[in-house]
């Protein structure tokens, strides 16, 4: 049965040259650790953001749980390669608490150590599967409990050690590339904002496209083609590009390079939806109050900021969003949507706040912007007070979670 990721990020912060080592820890919240028959699998990332040439990668993990043999623990790297560190081994062990290092000795699932902090050991697989990979982008530990309907327990904590050479070319992976506004990966959507986040990507000091005018397709010195077309260039920096995605057709794979003044980057291929629908936050990162506007044209939110405030039920509020594909008529990429004639979406958007469908009266380009679209919503009847969670929807693909409107009276 498919399984269901549970996920949680944090990340952490180049010579040439000669090899370096660097460690990475994962800072945030406990993940629970759910019985098996809620198909879970809880995963703690890393974002690694240095392009290294790996030739020795390091784990540690510390896990609470009162019998390890119910449990999967695999590791990933950024390149998207699963390392087995242990598979149902070590039957009614209590808890793990060690280093996986290829030079140990003797295997963990061999050994099941009752100690605290006891080791290194090997894993179930070697850590060099990695080696001759990039570092950059996340690196994800995952737990299973495949063996029990009742017992729990927690991932507290995980961390890794990558040695290796830096590599002084553009680097980036296939998971560090995202929509803007959602952050999701994965996928790439025709004329979508979409972030890159990698390692030499462009200049040390971070260079904004001018506004109001059209977009670049080269800005200093870096260049970002999908297929060899240059995308429209909003933003670039050392470990970070934002550009819009061109014209591409749905249901293919699209190839996405950079190339800047230090050399160009392997291609990454990127499967290509018709839509995917992210909603802009104030937050990066795309969580909590989304970018909206009141009918009486103030700021949606909680009266902390902007002079905001709540939008009452029956009133219409406008939300800002990326992803929602095509329009009529079109827009070339790059350039700014015109205030007459509106272009509309291709395909019907549909809304929910707080639980209740919600009367989108508007959804297309949002005029004077760029790659960005405006969705105009009807505020339903009988809402609470206070945050509510909004989502947006079109062929079958919806908005990221944990976005929120505030509603008042």
């Amino acid at each position: 049965m498919r399984k269901t990721i549970l996920s949680l990020v944090m990340g952490a912060p180049l010579l040439f040259g000669q090899a370096q080592t660097f460690t990475y820890t994962y800072s945030g919240l406990p993940i629970p650790i759910y019985p098996d028959d809620w198909d879970t699998v809880s995963v703690a990332r890393i974002f690694v953001p240095r392009a290294i040439s790996i030739t020795k990668v390091t784990a540690s993990v510390q896990l609470q749980y009162s019998n390890v043999g119910d449990l999967n623990v695999y590791m990933w790297s950024a390149a998207g390669t699963r390392i087995k560190l242990l598979e149902r081994n070590c039957g009614s062990l209590v808890n793990v608490d060690t280093m996986f290092d290829d030079a140990a000795s003797t295997r963990y699932a061999d050994t099941c150590p009752t100690e605290a902090g006891r080791g290194p050991f090997r894993g179930n697989e070697p850590l060099a599967n990695a080696n001759g990979q990039l570092s950059v982008g996340y690196w994800r530990i995952g737990v299973e409990n495949n063996g029990s309907n009742s017992r729990t327990g927690t991932l507290s904590s995980f961390s890794i050690t990558i040695t290796g050479t830096p590599v002084g070319t553009p680097a980036l992976g296939p998971n560090t590339i995202v929509s803007t506004s959602s952050f999701q990966n994965g996928t790439v959507a025709p004329l979508d904002q979409v972030a890159i986040f990698g390692a030499n990507l462009g200049p040390l000091t971070g260079v904004r496209a001018e506004a109001g005018r059209p977009l670049p397709t080269t800005l200093s010195g870096t260049t970002v083609t999908f297929d060899g077309v240059a995308a429209p260039v909003f933003y670039v920096s050392e470990k970070f590009v934002a550009v819009q995605a061109p014209a591409l057709t749905p249901g293919s794979e699209t190839r996405v390079q950079v190339t800047s003044t230090s050399g160009a980057s392997a291609s990454v291929p990127m499967p290509v939806v018709a839509v995917k629908p992210g909603i802009i936050t104030y937050e990066a990162g795309g969580k909590g109050q989304a970018k909206a506007i009141n009918q009486d044209n103030s700021a949606n939110g909680d009266g902390s900021s902007n002079n905001s405030r709540g939008a009452a039920p029956g009133s219409v509020i406008a939300m800002y969003a990326t992803g929602l594909g095509a329009v009529n008529p079109s827009i070339a990429p790059g350039n700014p949507a015109p205030t007459s004639p509106l272009s509309l979406v291709s395909s019907q958007v549909s809304a929910v706040i707080g639980g209740r469908a919600a009367q989108v009266t508007y959804a297309g380009a949002a005029p004077g912007m760029i790659g960005t679209y405006q969705v105009n919503v009807l505020v339903p009847a009988g809402l609470a007070s206070g945050a509510a969670r909004v989502v947006l929807s079109q062929e079958g693909n919806s908005s990221q979670d944990d976005v929120t409107v505030q509603i008042g009276r």
